[in-house]
């Protein structure tokens, strides 16, 4: 949606972006959050590919799902909060 780096991300959706991320740090900067993310990590095939190697194209399609949702959280995770709601007090 926004991944031309031209495209100017409006207000809201930073705001967004932010509180999302405050929220995640906050359920995973616990220790059951961090358990939470190891076991993830486990089931998402977090650091190795998805494809099967076989007509198994439906089980590829489940494991790259989960996948995905492990990398969105680990991408928010590893923002920089404070960059970010830095630069939304600027604007």
């Amino acid at each position: 949606m926004f991944d031309n780096e031209n495209t100017e991300i409006p207000i809201e959706i930073k705001k967004q972006i932010a509180e999302n991320q405050q929220l995640y740090h906050r359920v995973f900067d616990t220790e059951d959050g961090k358990a939470v993310l190891k076991d993830l990590a486990k089931r998402s095939c977090d650091k190795r590919t998805t494809y099967p190697g076989t007509d198994e194209l439906g089980l590829w399609g489940i494991n790259e799902g989960r996948r995905s949702l492990y990398n969105y959280i680990i991408n928010l995770l590893e923002k920089d909060l404070a960059g970010i709601l830095e630069s939304l007090t600027k604007e």
